[in-house]
Formats: structure tokens, sequence, C-alpha cells
């Protein structure tokens, strides 16, 4: 038996949680996988793809050990995943949280009319266009695009104040989007232990019980990168 680790970089997408799926299946259904650690360096990214791969995470963890480590960033979605897992780490240097949601609209109403571009929309639903960049959103429309927004936020909100045994006090005051230091993040709740990689599998097996040997895997390159070489 053997302890798999993979490693979650960038920004977590649609495209990512494809290609980590066989890798999490992998790690939840094989007999001879005795734990799973995963190495985030990310400061988040899509809420759907974050939300699954979280579930996925949680679900191998009510089989076998999860550890998190966080090498540079963890926030945002990427938290998100982490706190799927039995245990989080973090390097000294770590940044960690982010815990909030964010989207961001460009808006290019004075450089068309300055151009002198003038948009016409012909539409059925009086929200069709609410998200448009070209004029500014009526305030029913901000409000109902919050109210979206804050849904996916107390989503994300109460997976971490459970998974982390977190009070409903101590969330609201957390969960703002700041992000926090490694020591910031302990004084939290964020995460268990602050060290190396080596200090994090020494806490692994002992809770394991043993040792195991340790073998990487990574997510599998587009049929296109392969070929290239790339």
């Amino acid at each position: 038996m053997y302890i798999l680790r993979t490693r979650i970089e960038g920004t977590i997408t649609q495209q990512l949680y494809r290609s980590f799926y066989p890798i999490l299946s992998y790690a939840e259904n094989k007999r001879s996988v005795a734990g799973l650690i995963i190495v985030f360096n990310s400061g988040g990214g899509d809420a759907v793809a974050s939300q699954l791969m979280f579930e996925m995470v949680r679900k191998i963890r009510k089989k076998k050990p999860v550890y998190s480590f966080v090498q540079g960033i963890c926030a945002s979605g990427a938290y998100w995943i982490s706190a799927g897992s039995s245990k989080i780490y973090s390097l000294e240097t770590s940044i960690i949280g982010s815990i909030g949601v964010i989207s961001m609209i460009p808006y290019i109403k004075p450089l068309l009319d300055r151009i002198g571009v003038e948009m016409r929309t012909y539409k059925v639903g009086k929200y069709k266009d609410m998200l448009s960049y070209y004029r500014e959103p009526s305030q029913e429309e901000s409000d109902h695009y919050m109210k979206v927004l804050n849904d996916v936020y107390a989503k994300f909100r109460d997976s971490v104040m459970s998974e982390r045994k977190i009070s409903s006090e101590k969330m609201d005051e957390i969960a703002q989007g700041q992000i926090f230091s490694s020591s910031m993040a302990i004084e939290n709740h964020l995460i268990d232990g602050v060290g190396t990689m080596d200090a994090m599998m020494d806490d692994m097996y002992k809770d394991m019980g043993r040792k195991y040997r340790v073998k990487d895997i990574v997510p599998r390159k587009p049929w296109l990168m392969r070929f290239l070489g790339t």
C-alpha cells in the first residue's frame, strides 16, 4: 500500500476539475491507496468546480486520510477544496483564506459613447441582459444578482464552518474575503499545523499507525499538449 500525492496549482476551472476527477476517483476506490496528500498553490477560481472537488475530497476522507499541504497560497475556491480534507498544514510563509465570492463585469459604455457605438438589445425576459457590459444595471437587477452571489457564498461559508468546526460568530469575522498568514490561520482554526512537508508526513504516519511510501501523480495532459510534446 502507498500514499498518493498530487498537486492543485493555478486557477480552479471546470477543465481542472475534469482533469483531477480520475485521480480523485482512483484515490477513493483503489484499495492499495492508503491515503491522499494534496499540495496546494492556488488562489481559487470557479465556484462550481471548487464545490465539486470539495465534495470529492470529503468523500475520500470518509474512507481514508486526506491531508492538504499549502505550498504558497490556498485561497478562495482552493481553500474550499482543502476544507474537505482530514487536516491542513501550511508552510510558515504561505497564505490562506479569502473565504468569499467575487464577480467582476467590465463596463464599457463610456468608451462606446466616445467612439460613437450604440448597442441595441432585443430580449424576452426583463433580466436577460442584466450582466451586459454596455449599460448600468438597474437597482432591481443588482439586488437580484447579489442574492445569487450570497447563495453561493452561503454554501462556501457553511462548508468551511461545518468541516472546520468553527462557530457561526467566528465565521462572520473571518469569512469576509480576507487572507491570513499561517500563524493567523492557526489562530482562526483554518489550518491544523505549520511546518514542512516532512512534519506533516510525520503527523500523517502517526495517525495512520505506520509509514507508507509516497507515489506522486499528476493529471494527464490534453491530447494536443501530448502531441506537441509540451
